[in-house]
């Protein structure tokens, strides 16, 4: 068997590759045109991946795979980004978003069951190489039947099939169809490659958003890492009991999930003369105000089991709230050509947030205890709230167009 050690290096590994894979997924993305080819191809070898690390026993043979795994892996987040925005108008978009984010809910909570239950009748092996074999014939089956864009099928683009079903058309909109009519004025262009990356490590809504996803993933790691422990500690509760408690998380993060979405398309649809970049940023505001109130319940409520899951079900509402919305909203500042490489230079900060959450979470305990590990939570949740106001009235892509346009006429 692998030493604690062992399966300590092999799991710090993993973030470290599937962060840099995202990236480079977004980036081919964007150059090949084709987000269902990196996409498809990423979760075929994915499941290759799986049944790979099966086929060995020693150290090394399982850290290449598992690297590998990590740099395939990442080709699904930024790819499927990229489809979204092509597919679905800004006024609906945050409902679709949010339903699909919510399906790593969902298969976070199937897939154990379904390894488990493998593993625990067949062993490890096929714990692991059922879901690579379901991996290897999804990824199949979506290279076959989905589609980069409605405009590669000869459809009018996203946008335009709403302004039709609506009956008319909002400015966004109008900047949209000129855009499809114009592409070497607008975003239908390929940017150049120098122009390419200044705009998207000059644009300012970027870097809060990634400072937002650092601070997100901090503490969401921060807190599921450590309120196990916190509870048995503290209380001197089983770990079962411990872990029941904090099961909470994700069910509040499916409706935070599916509700922040749904809540930024109707202040969007409900102004659509403000800033839609903005609407989802009040929403993520709004949401990270009710993460410091989550992390006081959980330190001062009474260890009453309903109240502690209760706090942690707020907790994770609180979370998945904006990090449903940071990426979306990132990739709707920039033209839809870059969309992915937007999506995957957020991924940096948001996997570096997980790896912070660590060292430095251990030694706040060792030194000052609970009492100084809740407060530090507190500061960082106040963190993550005021790094999204500089965002608070921004436009989206197509808004600065149309603005661009009117300041030009």
């Amino acid at each position: 068997g692998l030493s604690i050690l062992q399966l300590g290096a092999l799991s710090s590994i993993f973030p470290l590759a599937y962060m840099n894979s995202k990236f480079i997924a977004g980036v081919l993305a964007d150059v090949l045109g084709s987000p269902v080819l990196i996409f498809s191809l990423g979760m075929m070898l994915t499941g290759v991946c799986n049944i790979g690390f099966t086929m060995g026993s020693t150290v090394p043979w399982f850290t290449f795979w598992w690297i590998l795994n990590g740099l395939v892996q990442g080709c699904g987040g930024t790819p499927c980004g990229k489809m979204l925005v092509n597919w679905y108008p800004t006024v609906t978009r945050g409902r679709w978003w949010s339903t699909w984010n919510a399906s790593t809910n969902i298969g976070g909570f199937l897939i154990p069951l379904i390894a488990g239950s493998i593993a625990a009748r067949y062993g490890w092996r096929w714990g692991m190489r059922a879901p690579g074999v379901i991996a290897l014939a999804m990824g199949v089956l979506c290279y076959f039947t989905m589609s980069d864009s409605p405009e590669k099928l000869g459809l009018p683009s996203a946008e335009d099939q709403h302004a039709a079903k609506t009956g008319g058309a909002s400015e966004s909109e109008e900047a949209t169809k000129k855009d499809v009519a114009e592409p070497k004025a607008n975003e239908g262009a390929e940017p150049k490659e120098e122009s390419k990356w200044q705009m998207l490590l000059g644009n300012k809504f970027l870097w809060c958003m990634g400072a937002m996803h650092f601070f997100v993933y901090l503490m969401r790691q921060g807190t599921m890492n450590w309120a196990h422990f916190y509870l048995m500690d503290q209380y001197g509760l089983p770990a079962l009991e411990a872990t029941s408690r904090i099961c909470g998380f994700e069910l509040g993060g499916l409706f935070g999930c599916i509700s922040s979405g749904l809540l930024s398309d109707i202040l969007i649809a409900r102004n659509p003369q403000a800033g839609a970049a903005g609407m989802r940023a009040r929403v993520m505001f709004l949401y990270a105000c009710l993460t410091p109130i989550a992390i006081l319940a959980l330190w001062k409520l009474p260890p009453i089991a309903w109240l502690q899951w209760s706090a942690m079900a707020l907790f994770g509402f609180s979370i998945y709230g904006p990090q449903t919305l940071i990426t979306m909203t990132g990739v709707e500042t920039v033209p839809k050509k870059i969309a992915a490489s937007a999506g995957g230079i957020l991924a940096y900060p948001a996997q570096l947030g997980s790896m912070f959450a660590g060292l430095p979470f251990a030694l706040v305990v060792r030194k000052l205890g609970w009492s100084g590990y809740f407060p530090c939570l507190i500061l960082l949740s106040l963190l993550s709230a005021l790094s999204v106001l500089p965002g608070w009235n921004a436009l989206s892509w197509t808004q600065k167009e149309v603005a661009a346009k009117k300041r030009a006429a």
